[in-house]
């Protein structure tokens, strides 16, 4: 007897492209450097993506000296030096429960043109340069590209000093990107930022997710806002945590939840990364041991 077999088709997994170079991190502290590592928003994103075995492609430019194993190899540019940051923190915690933190580019590799993403399509793409790199025509390619783009608004107003590269925010309105707004799906800002914009005015064109640390998040939409739990952590080092939010967010995105829920499961990466110095490390396990249904009871409890 002949039996037919039967597969069971099972929906594409969402596939995500992380556009946003690799740098080098130093940490310095009093004038003592206390860390170097491996930085960058795509870094700390694709951390979150690669442990929780979500596929994603990744485009990021380097520079000769470039010495960081990573799982998504970058474009190297040799004639290039690696972007270079220079995080300067003082000794003092403040009534924010956060230390003052004073960010330098010293150094910078090429920009990514739209020609450097791949000719595929992508249902997220993650716009999320730290150094200048995104150009406006990559973001229109971009947009392209993916169904959703979601993006991290310091790829969009950080500017540089000429002599020292101390980082500084200039208005959004004020940008060459402004007018993309309607067009991509997601923008993300931090509470710091948030005042070189207009939250209420930009909510009218996309979603607009307001990170402020350990107070957690605030999702705003044209007719709405909802603020979403945070959760406890004993912080080591705030770098990155922006970073590793937007990361567990499109994972939640991608698994099906909605903006809210994806932003608490944001806000448990964040948590995650702050309680760790450098490029955090997560594990798959992780979430199976402490399980989708726990990290939302905890929340509300």
């Amino acid at each position: 007897m002949v039996t037919a077999s039967h597969k069971t088709h099972q929906p594409p997994t969402p596939r995500v492209l992380i556009v946003g170079n690799y740098c080098h991190d130093v940490l310095i502290q009093n004038h003592n450097v206390v860390g170097e590592s491996l930085g960058g928003a795509s870094s700390f994103i694709a951390s979150v993506l690669n442990g929780m075995s979500i596929p994603c492609s990744l485009v990021a430019k380097v520079g000769h000296d470039f010495r960081y194993q990573v799982h998504h190899s970058p474009i190297l540019v040799p004639a290039s030096k690696t972007t270079v940051f220079h995080a300067f923190f003082d000794s003092g915690v403040h009534d924010n429960g956060n230390h003052d933190r004073v960010l330098k580019r010293v150094c910078a590799c090429d920009a990514i043109r739209p020609t450097d993403l791949p000719d595929a399509r992508f249902d997220f793409g993650l716009a999320v340069g730290v150094g200048g790199e995104i150009l406006r025509q990559t973001l229109e390619r971009m947009i392209e590209i993916c169904d959703v783009v979601l993006v991290d608004i310091q790829a969009l107003i950080r500017e540089f000093d000429a002599v020292d590269g101390t980082v500084k925010l200039v208005e959004l309105r004020e940008t060459e990107f402004c007018s993309l707004l309607p067009r991509i799906g997601v923008l993300k800002v931090s509470s710091e930022e948030a005042v070189f914009m207009d939250v209420e005015e930009v909510k009218k064109w996309c979603c607009v997710v307001v990170t402020n640390g350990e107070d957690g998040c605030k999702v705003c939409w044209k007719d709405g806002e909802m603020s979403i739990s945070p959760f406890l952590a004993n912080q080591e080092d705030p770098t990155g945590a922006g970073d590793s939010f937007l990361g567990g967010f499109v994972t939640g995105l991608v698994q099906g939840l909605t903006v809210p829920d994806a932003a608490l499961l944001g806000n448990f990466f964040g948590s995650l990364t702050v309680e760790q110095i450098g490029l955090p490390k997560f594990d798959s396990r992780l979430l199976q041991i402490v399980g989708w249904k726990n990290i939302f009871l905890y929340s509300v409890w």
